[in-house]
């Protein structure tokens, strides 16, 4: 998959997620350290929503597993309005 396909792909899971239009903002690379090892090393990227009744924000990123793309979705709702915080949610909510 080339990278327009992810982008295009990852932007239709937002939406579809947020029930709203989204417009893709920029790419922010993310390392999370926890306890000396790094438990996530990636780039995600962050959509302005418009109109959603709660977030600003969206963010999102795919991974590959069994040779497929699995894409993860995170509203910007507060406590989770960066990508970091995203990705820590992630993270704690798969036990990573």
């Amino acid at each position: 998959m080339d990278y327009s396909d992810y982008r295009r792909d990852l932007i239709h899971a937002i939406e579809m997620k947020a029930c709203c239009g989204a417009l893709h903002l920029h790419t922010q690379p993310v390392r999370l350290i926890m306890d000396g090892s790094t438990k996530w090393n990636g780039k995600v990227e962050v959509y302005q929503l418009k109109g959603h009744p709660q977030a600003k924000l969206a963010f999102g990123w795919g991974f590959m597993s069994q040779g497929k793309v699995n894409y993860v979705t995170v509203m910007g709702i507060p406590p989770l309005e960066t990508p970091l915080a995203a990705v820590k949610a992630f993270v704690a909510s798969n036990n990573l």
